[in-house]
């Protein structure tokens, strides 16, 4: 509500925007360890950044549009994120 109401319609989708992008796809990717749930939010968040943002930047200079590095980028990570959990589980034992 805070974003809402300093920034309005922009602030919102600029927080959805990283959550989605820094976030999200990381997390799926950590979620496959064993870490607490702090320490999961918290790699996720900074390995995003980092690693999201050179993704795009070179895939930018690849593809010469900076807006579909995004999508590109967004997309194979979460795929990666998705294709690990279901490696890992399916890869364990059944007890």
């Amino acid at each position: 509500m805070f974003f809402l109401l300093l920034l309005g319609i922009p602030g919102i989708r600029t927080i959805l925007g990283a959550f989605l992008c820094f976030f999200l796809p990381f997390y799926l990717i950590i979620d496959n360890f064993e870490l607490e749930t702090g320490e999961k939010i918290i790699f996720s968040f900074f390995i995003g950044v980092v690693f999201f943002s050179s993704l795009v930047y070179y895939l930018g200079i690849l593809l010469g549009s900076v807006r579909i590095a995004i999508v590109v980028s967004f997309l194979l990570l979460t795929a990666l994120g998705i294709f690990i959990r279901k490696f890992i589980r399916s890869s364990k034992p059944r007890a």
